[in-house]
Order: structure tokens, then sequence, then C-alpha cells
């Protein structure tokens, strides 16, 4: 079913955009630390449509916290640190003393990559947080997959496909997310990814797991272009010939689009693709981090998530249709091994100019 796309333009929905990153940049080390000693440390790495409305969010909490406490709060995020060499330092820590007190992500590749899962998450340094109004409102299955594993869900967005309506097309729309792997969909489809990477992996392993190990070079076929979401927000509904008509987008950055773009959401019966985002907090120091347990689930903070069309774990209907890789697949496997085979595989059947600009 296509959904029409109607959102406000009086800045209610909508916030600033981030540039997207050049493909050629040469990427180095700004200097800002992970940790900062004697302090809560507190790290999080956000999806980029959130990052802007989060920082300041997090930022006002953190000057007032600080004027009035001895142990202050830091945060590198607050300081521009650079996430990539953030979550190489965490990805290589050994100790607990290496690792913030509280860690929250967005996406999967440090906090499911096995070493760091077996050092601090298995060994219970880290506590899966998941508030206890949320985990009684989950089925049980919800319930004993986080408890049992140690996983903390703060919030949830989802990625969906969005429809340029202007494209003119001779294809049904797709019915499903397997139906994307379809050959008539070939130079269709345009995905959101950055400095030379896609950022559908949960896409690619769940139509792996259902399809098969093919299913990943099909849809990489499929594919006309990988473009930050600016880019591709950009391009939609505009003389640009190269655009596509369904695009894979995360939730968060849908919402940024001005309604008078003629576009529309496919929704599946199966649901959009899950988008959790995770929370962990030091065993040893739960009293002390209450404080920014709390913030994320204030009033201020949730409505800066709804911003983004991220809900707070709380408030989903996990009875709602979703579609997720498997947990079980997640937990047992090192992701950061199995991302870098699936993006190998993924690039193999993309075309060889999907990420010019």
């Amino acid at each position: 079913m296509l959904k029409p796309l109607n959102m406000q333009e009086n800045g209610s929905n909508a916030f600033p955009i981030c540039t997207p990153p050049s493909l050629h940049s040469k990427k180095t080390d700004n200097g800002v630390p992970l940790l900062q000693k004697g302090a809560i440390n507190f790290y999080m790495n956000m999806p980029c449509p959130l990052k802007v409305v989060a920082k300041i969010v997090i930022g006002e909490f953190v000057e007032e916290y600080n004027a009035t406490h001895e142990t202050p709060i830091y945060s590198p995020m607050l300081h521009d640190g650079h996430s990539k060499e953030i979550e190489s330092e965490l990805k290589a820590a050994r100790t607990e003393d290496e690792i913030p007190e509280v860690l929250v992500a967005s996406g999967l590749h440090t906090i499911f990559s096995q070493g760091f899962k077996q050092r601090f998450m298995d060994t219970g340094i880290y506590t899966g947080f998941t508030c206890d109004d949320a985990l009684k409102k989950m089925p049980y299955e919800y319930q004993k997959l986080l408890t049992h594993h140690n996983i903390g869900i703060v919030a949830t967005g989802y990625w969906s496909i969005v429809c340029d309506l202007t494209v003119p097309l001779n294809v049904p729309y797709p019915r499903s997310w397997d139906s994307l792997i379809d050959p008539m969909y070939r130079d269709l489809i345009t995905v959101h990814g950055y400095n030379g990477k896609a950022s559908i992996a949960a896409i690619l392993l769940v139509l792996r797991e259902r399809l098969g190990e093919s299913a990943v070079q099909k849809l990489a076929g499929n594919i006309r272009h990988v473009w930050h979401f600016a880019e591709i927000l950009k391009r939609m509904d505009s003389p640009e010939s190269r655009r596509a008509p369904f695009n894979i987008l995360p939730n968060a950055a849908t919402v940024q689009i001005p309604s008078r773009k003629r576009v529309g959401i496919l929704e599946f019966e199966e649901g959009p693709v899950l988008a959790p985002m995770f929370m962990f907090v030091k065993t040893s120091k739960m009293a002390e981090c209450q404080p920014l347990i709390d913030l994320f689930f204030s009033q201020k903070m949730r409505k800066a998530l709804r911003r983004g069309n991220f809900q707070m774990v709380d408030e989903v209907d996990w009875r709602e249709p979703f579609v997720y890789p498997s947990w079980d697949f997640l937990i047992q496997n090192d992701y950061e091994a199995v991302n870098e085979a699936l993006h190998e595989e993924f690039r193999k059947g993309l075309r060889h100019d999907a990420f010019q600009n």
C-alpha cells in the first residue's frame, strides 16, 4: 500500500539536515578523547538526521548538571568527536576503565562485534537497560530475549521505501521486502549510504536469511545509486534525471521531506525494517548514571526523538509487524566480520558508478 507523505513545512517536524560527507574526503582525528578521567562518561552514536537535535538536548542537560554537581558528565559528541575513531577505541578496549559509563548505540557494529560483546556484555560489566514499563508491555519472547542476553533498547526507528511519484513507472509497486530482488526493479532503487558503503546491512541480512546468499548480489544489481540521504531528498521530485522511483531510507530522514514534494511511503503487510537504539550502563555505576537514564525518558528527549520518527521503547506496540534479522544470528556471530563479508558481497553486484554523485 502506498501511503501519502504529508510533512509540515513550518519547522515543527523539520530540523537541520547534516551535510553529506564527501566520498573522497581524507579522514583525520580531531583529537577529541572518548573518555575524561573522573567524569561520568557518556557516548552516543546517533543516526545522522538526529545528531543536531539530540546534541542540543543533551548539551543543555549536561551544562545544567555540571554546574551543580562535583562529578561532571562528559560526552565526546558535545565536542564534535569523530565517531569513526571513537568506535575504534571502543572496540579496542579491554578493561572497564576504557569504556564509558553509558553507551547508546543506533547501530550493531560495535555492540555486536564479538570481542566487545564478550568482554563487556557477556561478563555483565555492562547492563543492557530497558525500562520496566517497556518490558511489561512486550510479549514474553521479547522480554526473555532482552533479559537473557543482556540487551537494552531505549528507542526504535524504522526503515521504509519512499516512492518518488514524479518518476514514470512501467512496473508494479513492490509488495514486500523480498520483491526488491526481482530483476524488474533493476536500476529503480536508491539507498542511503556514505563513505563508500551502503547503510542497509539489516535489510541485507533479512533478505539473505529468507532467500539465500544470492539475494545480496541480486538486490545490489537493482540499485542505481548509493547516496547520502540528504542527496536523495534533494533530488526527489526534481529535474534530476538520475533519481530513482524507490528509495530505501531511515524514517529519521523521511520526516525531513518537504510537503511540496510528491512522494509516498510504501507500507508492506510485514511492516518496516526495525532500527533499534540500544542502551548499556556500567553495572557498577548504575546509581551514578541514573540522571542520564532519566534524561532519555524525559519529555524533552522524547520530543526530540519523535522529530526523527523514533519512539521511546515504552511507546512501541510490539504486536505491530516489523522486519529484523534473526536475534539468534546476531548474538551468536561476530557482527563486524559478518558486516564486512556482507559489504564485499554487496559491492560485487553494484554498478561501477553507484556511488557517483
